[in-house]
């Protein structure tokens, strides 16, 4: 049976590189990257291996991942695992990194923005309809209605506050790489 390892992640939209390079110092320990895992990563037990890793955000359905991959095998770039439109690559360092200038720096995270943006205002907005509920139409505390949907706000809030944050953190990427070059 092959071992398994889990590590967390701190975020890829507060710290993308941070994670990159831990799983690059883990790889070099043996311990490779398998899989994305609930709010981190999967690793498996292998050699001992000098790996860089990278992330790429493209919604890429079945029929375009196949052209999609080659294309950054080419580059040297190996993909080693995806989950929805987040597909992380490794390499030999050394390699050529997939995004080199600040314009496909900014394709790459306008990527990652775009989802998030919705996802976000969605969440916002059952949130926003959650209070409104609970506060004009529920007037009874003791109710069991008042109760559920008080646990129900309470999961929104939970949920909506980070999503909130993951947004502007990718809106703040953006805006450090134009503020590089401001004549992007």
């Amino acid at each position: 049976m092959k071992q398994k390892k889990y590590m967390m992640s701190e975020g890829l939209a507060f710290s993308e590189e941070k994670d990159m390079k831990k799983l690059s110092d883990m790889a070099s320990k043996g311990w490779v990257l398998d899989s994305f895992a609930f709010m981190g990563y999967k690793l498996r037990k292998a050699e001992a291996q000098n790996l860089i890793y990278t992330i790429d955000y493209h919604d890429v359905g079945e029929d375009s991942m196949a052209e999609y991959t080659e294309m950054f095998e080419t580059a040297g770039w190996e993909r080693v695992c995806s989950s929805h439109d987040m597909h992380i690559f490794s390499a030999e360092p050394g390699t050529k990194p997939i995004y080199s200038d600040r314009s496909t720096m900014i394709d790459k995270y306008k990527q990652s923005e775009y989802t998030l943006r919705y996802i976000t205002l969605f969440m916002f907005c059952l949130t926003a309809a959650v209070t409104i509920v609970r506060e004009v139409f529920i007037s009874e505390e003791a109710s069991i209605l008042h109760n559920t949907v008080h646990v129900l706000f309470v999961f929104l809030i939970v949920i909506t506050i980070p999503a909130i944050l993951t947004y502007a953190a990718s809106i703040v990427k953006i805006w450090r790489v134009k503020r590089r070059n401001p004549n992007l």
